[in-house]
């Protein structure tokens, strides 16, 4: 959880310096002007920041309902992530949390969990240099500090997709506040080994991505733009769903402002294509707060951990910080530095005065006894809780196994008495749905080359001399029977080019 407490020193920083462990570019800000560096070391003037990507998390929200004491909140948050997410038992997470907004009556709080071993192993190449970490955010909160600064309208509901080579997540905010973020199965890596699987084989790297940077979907190759387009189709289907999750969840009216961005530079086209997909205004997520740089494109992220960190400085509480690797305390707060200066004041007093000597020996010795004492009854207490805490793991191991055997009894019976229900009370005849269907296809001047059925879905063959018209059409009826569709999706829209006409498989799943 972030404190409200912040480290005296930071506030009095000469530079802060951006570390992204994944790619290994770091910056440093000074004086409104953002530069790389490659010159990372200790130095107690830098106020070091760095962020976790949004794959090493597991992020979710919990309403608890009512008040709680600070000294309680920790372990009724521990204990609920452990009994309703599943996490493994025999694991050690750690589980950080922050209110989900400004509502003093509000229960509800965001979890941000991670395996410390995964976030170590990220950031063990930058701790050689830097040997701290003083603020470490989750990259979904990165956005905050476009409403903390004003660049954005807090009043509105904004939605966030952000590619870089590793990982490429979709996140929600309404009022300014986090809501909801997902990773999808679409980093810049994973998109360039599935363009070479379409295309069946290895195209150059480099080459790839200097095309997606200098043209995007507009490329001058065609089958690069097909292929690349065909993918990106894929995507916002992926997109579009999770939008539609999100605004049930959440009770989102509308979602006002879409934002895409790269970790390389802003995808040509993308926004476009975007806007005809999901039917959101968009826009490139090309923010700099008014810092000076000369290079073409720098990554948002980059931008966007200067700006939290300032944030930070003026109210700690507002940005949940993960750092496990603080910068050490100063010389005369850490137990050595506190040894060591106990020890040279009892050598000078000893030198001078012998009694002196004798009495700092006595206090240090009852000191040291009464530690002792102190260390003792925290043992035991360590110890209690640590009994305590295993006995909960195994409870939760037995009873998470009879709840899987009841689940599954449970699932079972239940599918099958929904099964008899359906088909007696609430069957829906294909072909209703069906005569409906046929009757859009006319208004959007799509035809219909065949069509297939198996039990609760059914697949339309379509073909129509513009694309645009096939898209509009699966827009249309996605909003138009919601309600009565569980799923849709086209499989591939591509040009014959014997008639030069579209065509495209549309697979519907009805309730």
């Amino acid at each position: 959880m972030s404190t409200e407490i912040i480290d005296p020193r930071i506030k009095k920083f000469k530079k802060i310096i951006t570390l992204d462990p994944y790619t290994h570019s770091n910056y440093e800000y000074r004086e409104q002007v953002l530069k790389p560096t490659d010159k990372l070391s200790l130095d107690n003037k830098n106020f070091v920041i760095s962020y976790v990507r949004n794959r090493d998390m597991i992020i979710a929200s919990f309403d608890i309902g009512y008040d709680v004491d600070e000294a309680e909140l920790d372990d009724m948050l521990y204990m609920k992530a452990y009994d309703e997410l599943g996490l493994d038992p025999e694991k050690e997470y750690n589980i950080s949390h922050q209110k989900a907004d400004n509502n003093e009556s509000s229960g509800v709080y965001n979890l941000f969990i991670s395996e410390p071993e995964v976030i170590d192993k990220n950031i063990e190449s930058v701790l050689e240099k830097t040997t701290y970490i003083d603020l470490l955010i989750p990259a979904p909160l990165l956005y905050k500090t476009l409403y903390t600064s004003e660049t954005l309208d807090s009043s509105e509901s904004h939605c966030y997709i952000y590619f870089t080579m590793d990982d490429a997540f979709i996140t929600i905010y309404k009022d300014g506040e986090f809501l909801y973020s997902k990773s999808l199965e679409y980093s810049l890596t994973q998109i360039y080994e599935k363009y070479c699987a379409m295309v069946g084989e290895r195209v150059d790297e480099k080459e790839f991505f200097e095309t997606l940077e200098s043209e995007g979907l507009k490329a001058t190759n065609s089958e690069y733009q097909q292929n690349l387009m065909k993918m990106f189709g894929e995507i916002f289907l992926q997109i579009n769903d999770i939008i539609i999750y999100t605004k049930r969840a959440y009770g989102i009216d509308v979602i006002q402002k879409l934002f895409l961005g790269s970790i390389k530079s802003p995808i040509i086209g993308l926004g476009d294509y975007g806007y005809n997909y999901l039917g959101i205004p968009t826009f490139n997520l090309d923010f700099n707060f008014g810092i000076k740089n000369d290079e073409w494109y720098v990554d948002q992220f980059q931008y966007m951990m200067v700006q939290s960190g300032l944030d930070y400085i003026q109210n700690p509480r507002k940005v949940l910080n993960l750092t496990t690797v603080p910068r050490p305390p100063v010389f005369s707060k850490r137990a050595s530095g506190q040894f060591i200066i106990s020890a040279t004041l009892s050598s000078l007093l000893a030198l001078g005065v012998p009694i002196f000597y004798l009495v700092q020996s006595y206090l240090i010795d009852a000191h040291i006894l009464q530690l002792s004492s102190e260390n003792a009854k925290y043992s035991k207490i360590t110890a209690k809780y640590k009994k305590i805490l295993k006995e909960k793991r195994e409870l939760i191991k037995e009873n998470k196994k009879e709840l899987d055997g009841l689940n599954t009894t449970f699932n079972g019976k239940a599918k099958t008495l929904t099964s008899i229900y359906n088909k007696k009370v609430d069957y829906k005849l294909k072909s209703s749905l069906l005569n409906k269907f046929a009757h859009d296809l006319i208004d959007y001047e799509v035809q219909l080359e065949k069509l297939t059925s198996d039990e609760d879905s059914f697949i339309l063959a379509i073909v129509s001399d513009d694309d645009k018209k096939i898209t509009k059409y699966i827009k249309y009826i996605s909003k138009k029977y919601f309600n009565d569709i569980k799923n849709i999706d086209i499989e591939r829209i591509s040009i014959d080019n014997k008639d030069l006409l579209y065509r495209g498989i549309l697979k519907v799943s009805y309730i």
